[in-house]
């Protein structure tokens, strides 16, 4: 068995995405966003651990940014798939309110490049706050 690369999400299922994830996303993210985030996160962690239907709808939408509903989705994804090749759409419902879908990414090589690249960049921000706060 090979060693998983936490570069290349979605190579190996038992590699760990989520926590270079979820570093990426706090250095990102100021405290209490990320925080209302991870909230959002745990209550649907919570339903579904209840036995609840799957969610559809962000808990604690209406104190939650655009943005972070959008990370709340991407983490969701990472999450439950445990890999980072995956996309947000933006969706219009017939009424006119605004929605994103959760889709796998059709080329995953390149998004697999794509998301190492992004992911590199984050943890050299993470490197260089440390870098700062222990000067």
């Amino acid at each position: 068995m090979r060693e998983s690369d936490p570069a290349r999400p979605g190579d190996d299922c038992g590699a760990d995405v989520l926590g270079p994830y979820l570093e990426a996303l706090r250095a990102r993210l100021n405290g209490e966003r990320f925080e209302a985030l991870i909230r959002a996160v745990q209550v649907t962690c919570a339903l579904l651990g209840d036995g609840h239907q799957p969610v559809l709808e962000v808990p604690g939408e209406g104190e939650l940014a655009p943005d972070l509903q959008r990370e709340y989705l991407s983490l969701m994804a990472v999450m439950i798939t445990g890999h980072l090749d995956h996309r947000l759409v933006e969706l219009a419902a017939p009424d006119g309110a605004r929605g994103w879908a959760v889709v796998e990414n059709d080329h995953p090589h390149r998004a697999r490049e794509t998301e190492r690249i992004r992911i590199e960049e984050q943890l050299e921000v993470i490197v260089r706050a440390d870098d700062s706060s222990a000067s």
